[in-house]
């Protein structure tokens, strides 16, 4: 698994963009998946992403909830929210998906996004955190 973890948002999304430009199918085969996890690390980093994921929710026409759309087969998504003003999207495209996404507290945004087969997901937010996680399993 290749994880981009802890790295300034324009470094993370530069490096995960990189990464899916440059794998080939040959190269695909070897790596069981590719993850890339932005989250941010100082409040005006937090304030960003979570506006970003705002700005993604009202395109979605989601205030507050989550919005989960699947493709494929034997996907399944998970998400427990408790609290106010909780966001949660999870995408999946592909097959035999697992994304669990729990919120408590409040004012959590989330995104996931799988694509390929067989990418799983936990993600556990607890109260004013923001993140987005892509992943692709071949």
């Amino acid at each position: 698994m290749l994880t981009v973890a802890s790295l300034p948002i324009k470094r993370a999304l530069a490096a995960g963009t990189l990464a899916l430009a440059f794998l080939c199918p040959a190269q695909a085969t070897l790596a069981s998946t590719l993850t890339l996890n932005i989250q941010p690390r100082t409040a005006q980093e937090e304030r960003a992403l979570g506006a970003a994921i705002a700005v993604y929710s009202i395109r979605r026409d989601l205030r507050a909830g989550a919005d989960v759309r699947q493709a494929g087969r034997n996907n399944v998504a998970r998400v427990r929210q408790s609290g106010g003003q909780n966001r949660g999207i999870i995408r999946q495209r592909g097959a035999n998906h697992e994304a669990t996404l729990t919120q408590t507290g409040g004012h959590n945004n989330q995104v996931i996004l799988q694509f390929g087969n067989g990418a799983h997901a936990d993600v556990r937010q607890t109260g004013g955190q923001s993140g987005i996680l892509l992943q692709f399993a071949p």
